[in-house]
């Protein structure tokens, strides 16, 4: 068999399919797995006879792996490396801290301690006397540092 009868088989494009989604795993870059989509499906429509050499199999290589990078390349990104990245460039809101029930981990000195939200260590600061084990709340933040209170502020309107 010729290298054309090789590249043309759908064995060569379901293994170069493979290959491709698990170079992406070791080296992520998000481009590599849109080219194994294109050669996995080359592979599957080469298999079920729609397609029939190699110059059709390379046309819709180039098309499916570019309507893949295009449609799908941002879910993609979101999904392989998480959406967290979005956030961290970005100040949360405050909607998303002020009000929230803390834990105090350390009593407050100088009105600096420690407490726990969402699972996570934090920061903080008071202008009230607070104890290991007391419950506050956030009345606003600046980055990684909190400002407590033993009370519930008034929610603003």
């Amino acid at each position: 068999m010729d290298m054309a009868g090789i590249i043309s088989s759908y064995g060569f494009w379901l293994v170069l399919g493979l290959g491709l989604l698990v170079s992406e795993l070791m080296a992520p870059g998000i481009v590599a797995i849109f080219f194994g989509i294109g050669a996995l499906v080359v592979g599957g429509l080469t298999f079920f006879g729609l397609l029939d050499g190699i110059a059709a199999q390379l046309l819709c290589f180039a098309l499916v792996s570019s309507l893949a990078l295009f449609a799908l390349r941002r879910h993609f990104k979101r999904w392989l490396r998480g959406d967290v990245s979005d956030r961290a460039t970005s100040e949360p809101d405050a909607g998303d801290l002020v009000g929230a029930r803390v834990k105090v981990l350390t009593d407050f000195e100088q009105g600096h301690g420690d407490v726990q939200l969402n699972g996570a260590k934090w920061d903080a600061e008071s202008e009230e006397p607070l104890k290991a084990g007391d419950a506050a709340w956030v009345l606003s933040h600046r980055g990684i540092l909190l400002k407590v209170a033993a009370q519930r502020s008034a929610p603003r309107l």
